[in-house]
């Protein structure tokens, strides 16, 4: 009863001590699984029963004391081997390998098993001595262990471990074999050893074949998601290596450049816009330096010379020691979005009809023109448009003549001005035109400024030819004349605001149409602007 209770206690310490480690696994799926098994449920826990067991024989008076230590010790491994051979074959085996033992592999197993029991019968038994004594060797079992391993994972390597075990024992038990004299000689202490370092190599073997099998299951499902995701995204999916070559490169994007070949080796650079190579280039270096992901946008060049634009964000691909291997980039075609960004930008600083700026981008270009005119010193002005002859056209034939006519207007001064000034639709048939940069003298900015609105009035002045459609449905051609007065006021950056200059403008226009139309009318100076509104032609005028 006393030596049942020791087993008792040995058995449920070593549970206890196996339910210490979260991470144990009774499938024994890996190595560490069997170690600790061996280790806690049969070294350590095998103290137990082997503390009780020898000691209640020793007082029973089954053995005298001076073997006592002898009998512990063959006491602890007996525990230790019923643990390492019956305790991994019970836990794994309660799951039947239903893919390993299939009927299709019957005929392996059965080669294997064969020739493992012929070949033990000669190393354990002592078959055909006299032909196979020379060789008959330890080592032979394990080959047959390690392709037990390679070919039916931990279930056959301890079935295969448990006949081998029961051969070796039965030849000590028998006299006959290797292990013939090793019960007088070494206790079995020689078999234990055998018999343990084997499913140690066994189990080692069998767990590395399956982590790595499981490894190349995962990898595969990984390749096949990647395969299905980039075969099927609009993205387009570029690996590169790091010299800013392609390794890899999604259908989408082989399609986008027409590459039904291997893009393997090709410069991914040659593809982008040549204004944006350099800083894509750039973007790229600093990736493979510091290994932070980066987002750019750029324009690629497809094969017909169209541009695309694109929104790129790559990362990296690091090996186990956490080296850079290779470059992933994403790239997602924002050209449409970049259209309505376009198109919403247009509508907020463009006019819809002429495409001229709009009062709240004039604005912003003659904030800048001021600013500019106070760091540099340089004049300023600001023309002011009202058209003459507009009306009569707008009533006699429609809104529709009346657009046509501000369109091609808007060309015509779009034409009269440098690149630096800006001509705006300020409303209706009003129009504002921004002169930057006209020197640092008054007197020559002004002739600047009246060279310009002279060359205005005189395109304006350009019979236009428009066509309408009439009552029939016929097109009509006609004539209109058209002209403009212009108010003209100089700035620089010290003198007035924005809303101070505009009106400033506005009164001069007024005066010129007040006088006549057609003309172009400056003030003398910004005091008699401000204090008595009166405006007189300079004298170069």
């Amino acid at each position: 009863a006393l030596i049942a209770l020791g087993n008792t206690l040995e058995a449920l310490a070593g549970v206890w001590l196996l339910q210490r480690n979260s991470q144990f696994d009774v499938n024994l799926h890996a190595l560490r699984d069997y170690t600790s098994l061996i280790f806690w449920g049969g070294c350590v826990a095998g103290l137990v029963g082997a503390a009780v067991g020898p000691a209640v024989l020793l007082v029973a008076g089954i053995f005298t004391p001076d073997i006592y230590p002898l009998q512990t010790l063959h006491w602890w491994m007996g525990d230790v081997l019923g643990v390492v051979l019956v305790a991994p074959l019970l836990l794994v085996w309660h799951q039947f390998p239903a893919d390993r033992l299939d009927y299709k592999r019957l005929p392996e197993i059965v080669l294997l098993f064969g020739l493992a029991f012929l070949a033990g019968n000669i190393l354990f038994m002592g078959w055909l001595a006299d032909s196979f004594g020379l060789y008959a060797q330890h080592f032979w079992m394990f080959l047959f262990v390690a392709w037990a391993a390679v070919r039916f994972g931990a279930h056959g390597v301890l079935l295969l471990l448990a006949l081998i075990a029961s051969q070796a024992l039965f030849g000590a038990y028998r006299h006959t074999g290797l292990f013939a004299d090793d019960l007088l000689r070494t206790q079995l202490v020689n078999f234990w050893l055998y018999i343990v370092t084997l499913s140690v190599v066994g189990m080692m073997l069998a767990s590395y074949i399956r982590a790595e099998t499981l490894s190349k299951q995962a990898i595969g499902k990984q390749e096949a998601f990647f395969h299905l995701i980039s075969d099927n995204i609009d993205d387009f999916i570029t690996v590169l290596d790091l010299q800013g070559r392609q390794i890899y490169s999604c259908p989408a994007y082989n399609k986008l450049f027409g590459q039904d070949s291997s893009p393997d080796k090709l410069d991914c650079f040659a593809e982008i816009y040549a204004d944006d190579r350099e800083r894509v280039r750039a973007v790229f270096n600093e990736v493979v330096k510091t290994g932070i992901g980066q987002r750019i946008e750029f324009r690629f060049v497809l094969p017909d010379g169209s541009l695309r634009e694109m929104e790129s964000r790559c990362g990296v691909i690091r090996d186990a020691e956490g080296e850079i291997l290779e470059v992933v980039v994403v790239s997602h075609d924002i050209s449409k979005r970049k259209q309505v960004e376009m198109e919403i930008r247009n509508l907020a600083f463009y006019d819809t009809l002429t495409q001229l700026p709009n009062r709240r981008l004039l604005e912003d270009r003659l904030s800048q023109a001021m600013l500019a005119s106070k760091r540099n010193g340089s004049f300023g002005a600001v023309l002011f448009l009202d058209l003459n002859n507009f009306k009569p056209l707008n009533d006699t034939y429609g809104h529709g003549m009346g657009d046509a006519l501000l369109v091609e207007l808007a060309q015509r001064l779009s034409h009269c001005v440098r690149k630096v000034d800006t001509v705006a639709r300020y409303g209706g048939d009003e129009f504002v035109a921004v002169l930057s940069e006209l020197g640092e003298k008054r007197v020559n900015a002004a002739q600047e400024a009246l060279g310009i609105a002279e060359k205005m009035q005189a395109a304006l002045a350009v019979i236009y030819t428009l066509q309408y459609t009439n009552d029939e449905g016929e097109k009509v051609a006609v004539a209109h004349h058209c002209g403009a007065s212009i108010g003209c006021i100089l700035f620089t950056g010290r003198e007035a605001s924005q809303e101070l200059l505009l009106k400033w403008a506005d009164m001069a226009m007024y005066h010129a149409k007040k006088n006549g139309g057609q003309k172009i009318c400056f003030p003398e100076n910004c005091e008699d602007v401000t204090q008595s509104g009166q405006f007189s032609v300079p004298v170069f005028h």
